[in-house]
């Protein structure tokens, strides 16, 4: 069996609308070992936390209905970013619908990963766990 991946040196950056959803994701997140982990409540307010973000985060967990900035407008627009470091950054979305249409829409968008809601500790931590790899 591989090493437990050690993330004390990353950063994540959550963003669900959900304040309960927010804090549970982080919870597991530091469980996970990572070491910086912030949480936004929606795209636009991410999208200004990444301006300033110092050191960046590695990876990006986002729920798909917010408003006013949902998931996949989000995504959109971090992708179209001139700061490649930031544009590349890894994406598991979250959701509680997995339409054909949001997961053919999430591969577009070049997400790393998919997670229908409710979120297990064991099912983050391989979405984390190949996003990163």
């Amino acid at each position: 069996m591989a090493d437990e991946p050690n993330y004390a040196k990353y950063g994540v950056l959550v963003i669900d609308d959900s304040p309960v959803v927010r804090a549970m994701v982080s919870r597991m997140l530091v469980q996970l070992g990572f070491g910086r982990v912030q949480a936004e409540a929606d795209g636009s307010a991410a999208l200004v936390y990444l301006e300033t973000a110092d050191p960046a985060p590695n990876l990006i967990v986002c729920d798909i209905g917010m408003k006013p900035m949902d998931g996949m407008k989000f995504v959109e627009t971090l992708r179209a970013l001139p700061a490649l470091h930031l544009a590349r950054l890894p994406v598991i979305f979250l959701t509680a619908t997995a339409t054909d249409e949001l997961v053919r829409r999430a591969r577009e968008l070049n997400a790393n990963g998919y997670i229908v809601k409710p979120v297990t500790p064991e099912v983050l931590a391989l979405r984390v766990e190949r996003a990163l790899a």
